[in-house]
């Protein structure tokens, strides 16, 4: 559909720490928080943690736009949707 869509990702909501929803998007600041154990993570870096106990990013799903203008997925998640402790060493 064109270069207009390419700056958009979805992410997982569940926390890689204990698992809740990061559902609290704070505009001003790019973060979306937890509200269980607040962490933090900056959307406009990869989701990365930068406040919190989690340690690893949210996962992102690759995404892409249809012919008529719909998000849709392109694949399923690349690595483990959900708490650290789920994560292989």
């Amino acid at each position: 559909m064109g270069s207009q869509w390419e700056n958009f990702v979805a992410y997982s909501k569940i926390c890689t720490h204990a698992g809740c929803p990061a559902s609290l998007y704070e505009q001003q600041t790019n973060r979306l928080l937890c509200p269980c154990h607040q962490s933090q993570f900056l959307i406009t870096d990869n989701a990365r943690p930068i406040f919190g106990p989690a340690t690893r990013s949210l996962p992102q799903l690759p995404i892409t736009v249809d012919e008529e203008g719909f998000f849709v997925a392109t694949s399923d998640y690349k690595v483990a949707v959900g708490p650290a402790f789920w994560e292989r060493p």
